[in-house]
């Protein structure tokens, strides 16, 4: 005969009886009722903290490309600086004049040499103007202007088809590559526009309706007005600004892009900041 074991309160107690009871129901209406009510709030707030923390990552994505340079655009990052390579949001930029001959040989290996270099490494950091000018001279007439320059005539003729290039050509990267074919071999200057801007893709004809009308002329005038304004006044040529000052000629002409680097960590970076492809 199997034994069985009762508990210890007897049955007949029907206060005990009944705290039993009332264990035993709320004991199933935990395990019920949590399944089917508790459950639901469960499941939204994992929702809602899961979305929260794609909306963290996803800003934080936004903040550091703010800050951070692609690679690609100016070289291989520092593991030991925060590298900056492209302007911040507020497109601040360096400012770079070029005042200069298309017949100069000085003014040639600059472009060559130093302005396309740079641009290639920190363009998108550089607003550059052209003023093809130098050291000629202006004599206004009753007709329009009569133009004395350096190197002779073809070089007036050859100032004016860069100056028309400088205002028409608005891509940069098309403008600048435009400009160093032309330098290379200014001297039949029609002739090498027009080899040139076939070879870049871009319309001639608008070029030399520019050059050979008046407005070539008045482009012309108005490169050798903001030359003369100049202060110091130009005692060399090539001569370059940047952000409207001078500072060292001799750097400048030297190495353009830690000028160009230089003056935008001073105005746009902190200490700690630096931009990849600068020295």
């Amino acid at each position: 005969m199997i034994s069985h074991k009762y508990s210890p309160i007897p049955d007949s107690d029907p206060e005990q009886s009944g705290v039993n009871t009332q264990t035993t129901a709320r004991g199933k209406m935990v395990t019920l009722a949590t399944r089917i009510q508790v459950s639901k709030p469960v499941k939204l707030l994992g929702v809602i903290a899961f979305l929260f923390l794609v909306w963290i990552l996803y800003n934080y994505r936004i903040i550091e490309n703010e800050n951070v340079m692609n690679e690609g655009d100016f070289g291989s990052a520092n593991k030991k600086e925060n590298v900056v390579t492209t302007p911040k949001p507020d497109l601040k930029v360096v400012k770079v004049d070029v005042y200069y001959e298309c017949l100069c040989p000085d003014s040639r290996y600059f472009v060559l040499h130093e302005l396309l270099p740079t641009f290639e490494k920190v363009g998108s950091m550089m607003d550059i103007h052209l003023w093809p000018y130098g050291k000629a001279t202006t004599t206004v007439t009753e007709k329009g202007y009569e133009f004395s320059c350096q190197h002779g005539e073809q070089e007036c003729i050859g100032n004016i088809y860069h100056a028309c290039v400088e205002k028409i050509v608005e891509d940069m990267t098309k403008k600048l590559e435009l400009i160093k074919c032309m330098i290379s071999d200014n001297y039949e200057p029609e002739n090498i526009a027009k080899k040139c801007a076939s070879e870049g893709g871009i319309d001639f004809e608008e070029i030399q309706t520019c050059a050979s009308g008046q407005e070539g002329k008045e482009l012309h005038f108005k490169a050798g007005q903001k030359t003369e304004a100049l202060h110091p006044k130009v005692s060399f040529i090539p001569t370059i600004e940047i952000d409207d000052d001078q500072n060292s000629q001799k750097a400048i002409l030297k190495n353009l892009l830690k000028e160009v680097c230089a003056s935008y960590s001073t105005q746009y970076l902190t200490h700690n900041e630096k931009l990849a492809n600068c020295p």
